[in-house]
């Protein structure tokens, strides 16, 4: 479990963009869709940038065991709704951080009402 945590981690530090795949349920074909991710003291965090109309965030709420792929590697993980205002704050600041000055355009989206309620915390499988 504590590799896990620190691989995912690991791969959140060194890129920009990650896949995650995501199945509406265990039966039905992979989604794959290229998203931000970042991480906090707290953790590692994603958001929809389509609001609650991304049909990844969708089918992660639905069935909420992911897989995040940067590369040839592949992490489980599972989704998990994260509501917090202290950790939202950090989230939010970690989006500036790490995407603010590069990509400002896409950036200021991903800190707007609601994207931030699709905030989703992923943990190891």
């Amino acid at each position: 479990m504590a590799k896990a945590t620190g691989d995912l981690v690991w791969k959140v530090v060194e890129s920009d963009e990650v896949d995650i795949e995501t199945r509406r349920d265990a039966k039905s074909p992979a989604h794959r869709t290229t998203i931000w991710i970042v991480a906090t003291g707290d953790g590692v965090y994603i958001r929809s940038y389509k609001a609650k109309r991304g049909r990844w965030y969708q089918e992660a709420l639905a069935n909420p065991l992911v897989t995040v792929r940067v590369g040839r590697r592949h992490v489980a993980a599972r989704a998990e709704p994260e509501t917090g205002s202290r950790v939202m704050r950090e989230v939010d600041a970690a989006y500036r951080e790490k995407y603010g000055e590069r990509w400002p355009d896409e950036t200021a989206p991903m800190l707007g009402r609601s994207v931030v309620a699709t905030t989703l915390r992923l943990k190891p499988a």
